[in-house]
């Protein structure tokens, strides 16, 4: 075989989209203020240890995979710094980057006077 006669797939980590906005989950009773970066296109298989993304240096604080595997909704409580790809993993490892670029001064804020009051809000300072 020579190398004209090499066929390259095409990669599936460029069909993976991620969508980022701001989202109050309630937790433990309370509801708190997250950035959620959602990503489709992958199956993202249930595993026993916890699933995590990664921007930059900030990891997800939570990570819901749904039944079918096809959506992870990674939910974040700090700002994410801009960036070109996001990593998923489960436990400490990094299993698959993907090419998802994040752009956090593009995330539209929520209407804070609409938000319950006594909503967490860990952007509350970077508003």
């Amino acid at each position: 075989m020579n190398a004209k006669e090499l066929i390259r797939l095409p990669d599936p980590r460029l069909k993976v989209r991620g969508e980022l906005r701001e989202v109050v989950r309630d937790v433990h009773g309370k509801p708190h203020l997250f950035l959620r970066l959602k990503l489709t296109g992958w199956h993202f298989a249930h595993r026993a240890p916890e699933p995590f993304v990664a921007v930059g240096g900030v990891v997800s604080r939570l990570v819901l995979v749904d039944r079918a595997g096809l959506v992870a909704d990674a939910y974040f409580d700090q700002p994410l710094p801009a960036a070109k790809e996001v990593s998923f993993g489960y436990g400490n490892v990094i299993h698959v980057d993907f090419p998802v670029a994040v752009f956090p001064e593009r995330v539209p804020r929520l209407d804070r006077a609409r938000i319950p009051r006594g909503t967490a809000d860990p952007f509350e300072l970077n508003s």
